[in-house]
């Protein structure tokens, strides 16, 4: 039996990955009380019985028995078999969605992880592997700072001549630092992951993904899209069940964006989505997805539906207020943007989001005030830019605010910083003609869910000249003359939906 042990802890992953039907029937003449004395051979018949239909019941009774042995400071257990127990039991909450539920055992998993004696570590080949999956569970429960820790741990493991799945690790912490816009700390991680001590093929799989997300990251923000396209298109993944299919469709989406395609990057984003099924659907992934959205429908010239988009898909938080500011400065709303803007003093932001926020302030500012009296937040915005080598958040401002930033930071000395931006931003204006009003906006939601004018001025206690009076002005701005075209117009500029809205618009 300790033969049998030894064996499934050294290929631990490699043998769950395989999970052949050979694997299953022999784990199956293991007897009952061989399993009750080892949690680890217990928690590894339960995620091959669990795959197994008539067998999903089982699996989870031996899967929820090796997790609560584990929990337990039980001296049978050696400190690696509760560590890699701990870690499959996080690995599994995340894979179906839970990972914030994952994040108790991956510490506990860290914890013994880090406590064991150098003699320990050695036995342990996988060891790098282990510290990628309790990084990937924390920081898909929202612990960033401990996932990035986890990571540089794995990472500290890999063996000098090179580990293939000690990658992930260093993949990790390149795109993560790159998608939280530390662009500096990635081009580090990324020239370590360049060399020729790894593989193109270990670049491109799934331990890869971030490494190939780090570099699409980077080349965005010098607007190089061909960089970008190139990285992306070396994935080599199902779509239909990456785990990382969130930060991939962004990537892509923003890679469009960039090349100035917004309805294709738009039709993308959705069609990803759709493709993930119930997951793609999830309050989880609509807000994750919503900030991109709401940009893309500002690109398009569709403020109103960024507009709904957030309001609906998006929890309160940074990333939602700065989706807003946006919003509200290209309606013209700027005393309401930078309201929004200074509602964040003291909140935690990830380096992009500080400067989308930095350059959204100095936009208001200079709207409102003369240059002199903006000098401050010039520098400080230019300061910000300079330091950390992000030049995309100018290029994401209303057409006539990006001309207006980017020469008021050349004439305060930041002109490097202005060398490689575009000629045009993304975003370009609007006409006020076409905005809806908060009113028409109500008039539309209730076109969408009533069947007359009668019944939307009687739920909106109006008259029904009222009404008809405003759906004149909604056909108008919304280029259609019949009731049918409205509501589908509503309905693809996520603009209204079927059911009412949980709030009123605002």
């Amino acid at each position: 039996m300790s033969r049998t042990v030894a064996l499934v802890r050294d290929g631990w992953f490699d043998l769950l990955r395989e999970n052949s039907p050979l694997l299953r029937e022999t784990i199956e003449w293991v007897p009952s009380e061989g399993l009750r004395d080892s949690p680890l051979l217990a928690m590894f018949a339960g995620l091959l019985f669990y795959g197994t239909p008539h067998r999903r019941l089982k699996g989870l009774r031996l899967f929820v028995g090796a997790t609560r042995a584990a929990a337990t400071n039980r001296r049978v257990l050696e400190p690696i078999d509760r560590a890699l127990i701990l870690t499959s039991a996080s690995v599994s909450y995340r894979l179906i969605g839970r990972a914030t539920l994952g994040v108790k055992p991956a510490r506990t998993a860290m914890r013994i992880l880090n406590e064991m004696s150098d003699a320990d570590r050695q036995r342990v080949h996988a060891l790098p592997r282990v510290y990628s999956h309790l990084g990937a569970t924390l920081y898909y429960g929202g612990h960033v700072d401990e996932a990035l820790s986890a990571f540089e741990h794995g990472l500290a493991e890999v063996p000098r001549q090179g580990y293939p799945h000690g990658f992930m690790n260093l993949a990790m912490l390149a795109g993560i630092h790159a998608l939280q816009g530390t662009l500096r700390e990635s081009e580090t991680y990324l020239v370590a992951a360049r060399s020729p001590d790894w593989s193109d093929t270990t670049r491109s799989m799934y331990p890869g993904t971030y490494y190939r997300i780090a570099e699409a990251t980077v080349a965005l923000e010098v607007f190089d899209t061909a960089t970008a396209r190139q990285h992306l298109e070396a994935m080599v993944h199902d779509r239909a069940t990456i785990e990382h299919w969130i930060p991939i469709a962004l990537t892509e989406a923003m890679t469009n964006l960039v090349d100035g395609r917004p309805g294709e990057a738009l039709a993308g984003l959705d069609a990803f989505a759709a493709s993930r099924q119930k997951e793609g659907r999830s309050a989880t992934a609509k807000n994750q997805l919503a900030p991109m959205r709401a940009l893309l429908q500002l690109a398009l010239e569709n403020p109103d539906a960024a507009v709904a988009i957030l309001d609906r898909d998006a929890a309160p938080g940074p990333a939602r207020d700065i989706s807003r500011a946006r919003t509200d400065l290209l309606l013209g709303r700027h005393g309401a943007a930078l309201h929004r803007l200074r509602r964040l003093a003291g909140a935690t932001l990830t380096s992009r989001l500080s400067v989308e926020a930095s350059a959204l302030e100095a936009a208001c500012v200079l709207r409102i005030a003369d240059q002199v009296r903006t000098r401050p937040t010039l520098e400080r915005l230019g300061a910000t830019l300079a330091a950390s080598g992000q030049r995309l958040a100018l290029a994401l401002l209303p057409a006539a605010d990006f001309d207006r930033v980017q020469a008021a930071l050349r004439t305060t000395g930041y002109q490097a910083v202005v060398a490689a931006l575009p000629a045009v931003s993304l975003i370009p204006e609007i006409g006020g003609e076409r905005l809806l009003s908060e009113r028409e906006h109500a008039v539309l939601q209730a076109l969408v869910n009533t069947s007359s004018n009668a019944a939307i001025a009687n739920d909106l206690v109006v008259s029904v000249n009222t009404v008809k009076t405003q759906l004149r002005s909604i056909y108008r701005k919304l280029g259609v003359s019949t009731r049918d075209e409205a509501i589908a117009v509503a309905l693809a500029r996520h603009l209204a939906s079927v059911h009412p809205p949980s709030q009123p618009p605002r």
